[in-house]
């Protein structure tokens, strides 16, 4: 049973389509607009969830980020030496 009353202003093509749908479902305007309210409302209660879904996605990925162990800390920085090592063994290899 609806005991609350609530009130907004629409534009005069949104009031037109609701009466409208409405007189063409036969149903109350105010029941097409509990309607849609209700429906923004689940959907925005999905929307909430999924949000503290990705946070404790982020929480419990945050202690692995950075952590993954290359073994060797300065191969950044020698990569060019290595590549032309590598190039170079494999020159004399085909030589």
């Amino acid at each position: 049973m609806k005991t609350q009353v609530y009130s907004w202003r629409l534009k005069r093509e949104r009031k037109a389509a609701l009466e409208e749908i409405a007189r063409k479902q036969n149903r109350a305007v105010s029941e097409l607009l509990d309607e849609a309210v209700d429906q923004w409302l689940s959907e925005q209660s999905d929307v909430d969830n999924e949000e503290a879904l990705q946070q404790k996605l982020r929480q419990a990925a945050a202690p692995a980020i950075g952590s993954i162990a290359g073994g060797d800390s300065e191969r950044a920085e020698q990569s060019r030496v290595r590549l032309r090592a590598m190039l170079a063994t494999r020159h004399k290899k085909r030589s």
